[in-house]
């Protein structure tokens, strides 16, 4: 009977035990702010020196403030990305790796792009939170501790939308647009306009943005094509602290081409009804010179709507062409299996 009293009681104490942990568990999951969370930010960086300082001491004092008000447990890092710099933006990082340990260094071998330094970020963030935004302080980091109460919330993505640009020119304005509403006609994945990539995600979202290995990465429709729960935050674009921005019209003009292309097959159809209106074209007026000559006789008149026709015909034959370079390209990329970047050094 002692035996049979001394395991009951083991029992219930295994019983209780196991109620209080599973008890303690649940009251951590459906109380975040009591558990301790690792927030990851992420920071490609081409030629920042001039701003990291300020961007470190404006976006640490954001995560104190966090720290006070919202999640006292929170832990933080820094990944800086140098994306093959030519100033001394490993070295200012190196630096603040020494004031902070939480401050982490992944330096390029050369440049990359900025899509392959958001890769090699989240490839080496650790957090349940990461966090994606530029060092030049347009995006600013005050925005982070709304991203977090969406992320109490339940929301898997919490990204930042501009209500306005101020200092952008006005033909490139009108030209983002554009961008904006012709992808979304011709793509399934849909960018809202004024969308940036300032955005807080739960690492179950990053998991899945690492497992689309494509060479041509395009991240602000794969952001969009993962799904989840979302959450837009319109935020004042924020002047340049200093430097100037690496983004000329021709590098948009060829980041606008990689969306296009990356994320829908239109162009290529485009292509097909192009070729097709001028062979139809090119019929009608083959009919229409065949039935003059048989009413009307040889007539030597009609070299310069011959020519015409030719360049009209031939122009479109090299677009054609072009796209399907682009998609043929784009294969020949991804087959080779390049890694879409080389580390030189890690901190």
């Amino acid at each position: 009977m002692k035996e049979i009293s001394e395991r009951e009681r083991e029992s219930k104490s295994e019983n209780l035990n196991e109620f209080s942990q599973n008890l303690e568990q649940n009251f951590t999951q459906n109380n975040p702010q009591n558990s301790t969370k690792l927030l990851s930010i992420v920071v490609p960086c081409y030629n920042e020196e001039l701003v990291l300082d300020e961007f470190y001491k404006v976006t640490l004092g954001v995560l104190k403030q966090i720290q006070n008000e919202i999640l006292p447990n929170l832990e933080y890092e820094f990944i800086f990305v140098d994306d093959g710099s030519r100033d001394n933006t490993a070295e200012k990082i190196k630096e603040l790796h020494e004031k902070d340990s939480a401050v982490h260094l992944v330096k390029f071998s050369r440049n990359f792009g900025k899509e392959a330094a958001i890769l090699a970020g989240f490839k080496h963030a650790n957090g349940d939170m990461i966090v994606l935004m530029d060092a030049d302080l347009e995006h600013s980091p005050a925005l982070i501790v709304d991203m977090v109460r969406g992320y109490i919330d339940g929301y898997k993505i919490i990204y930042a939308k501009r209500k306005s640009r101020p200092g952008t020119s006005f033909i490139k304005a009108k030209f983002s647009e554009a961008f904006y509403q012709i992808f979304n006609r011709i793509s399934g994945v849909k960018i809202e306009s004024g969308v940036t990539d300032y955005r807080l995600m739960d690492k179950s979202v990053v998991a899945e943005l690492l497992k689309m290995n494509e060479y041509h990465r395009f991240s602000k429709s794969m952001f969009a094509w993962v799904g989840f729960k979302k959450k837009c935050l319109e935020f004042d674009h924020e002047p340049r602290v200093a430097g100037e921005s690496s983004w000329s019209f021709w590098k948009l003009f060829n980041y606008a081409v990689e969306g296009f292309v990356s994320f829908s097959t239109a162009p290529l159809r485009v292509a097909f009804v192009l070729g097709f209106l001028a062979s139809f074209l090119a019929f009608i007026y083959g009919s229409y010179v065949i039935l003059k000559t048989l009413i009307f006789g040889v007539s030597i008149s009609g070299w310069a709507t011959t020519i015409v026709l030719i360049l009209f015909i031939g122009g479109i034959q090299l677009i054609v062409l072009g796209v399907i370079g682009e998609y043929i390209a784009r294969i020949y990329e991804q087959v080779k299996n390049r890694p879409h970047f080389i580390i030189e050094e890690i901190i």
